[in-house]
């Protein structure tokens, strides 16, 4: 956990050293994600999965765009104790194609580290320990398309992530979004 909490210290004191040096240095955005994991437990109101996503960008030119990011997700059984959560720290580098278009191809690689914790009740999933934790480096590639509104303040990234490991979805691969603030 101190090294979950060191890394965290030094992605916000680097973001913050970029954003202060670089205020006449390209474009800025933040961006956001916070939906519940959509699949059959959500209807039938077995488990809560909210995902999460928060990363700070900066336009180095036209085409690259870097920055930290911190993301993750979270499983609440609704009928006992059962809970798990991954939380990624790490940050991503984007080439752009079309810098100037509304309608933006891109493809993005995201380096992180993942603390990765569950906690079952004395009542649940008999076959894992009843509390535990684990930690790794990971990433993903993920091809998109980001989608500007016409002041181009407010844009949509759609995208689908491949990891060499297992996200929400069980999979290697998810698709994902994030809405960005752009100034």
């Amino acid at each position: 956990m101190k090294i979950l909490g060191r890394t965290i210290l030094s992605i916000l004191l680097s973001g913050f050293c970029v954003i202060s040096s670089s205020q006449s240095l390209g474009n800025h955005s933040i961006g956001l994600q916070l939906n519940p994991y959509v699949d059959q437990h959500l209807f039938d109101h077995a488990f809560f999965k909210p995902v999460y996503a928060f990363r700070y960008a900066l336009g180095l030119k036209d085409h690259i765009t870097y920055g930290p990011e911190l993301s993750g997700y979270f499983v609440k059984a609704y009928s006992n104790d059962f809970t798990l959560g991954n939380i990624n720290v790490g940050g991503f580098i984007r080439y752009s194609f079309l810098p100037e278009s509304r309608f933006k191809p891109f493809i993005e690689v995201s380096p992180y580290y993942t603390y990765h914790y569950w906690k079952n009740g004395p009542d649940t999933f008999a076959e894992f320990e009843p509390n535990g934790s684990k930690s790794y480096f990971s990433g993903y590639v993920g091809p998109g398309i980001t989608i500007f509104n016409k002041s181009r303040k407010i844009s949509l990234d759609l995208f689908y992530k491949f990891s060499n490991k297992i996200f929400l979805n069980d999979k290697q691969s998810v698709l994902s979004y994030r809405l960005n603030f752009n100034f």
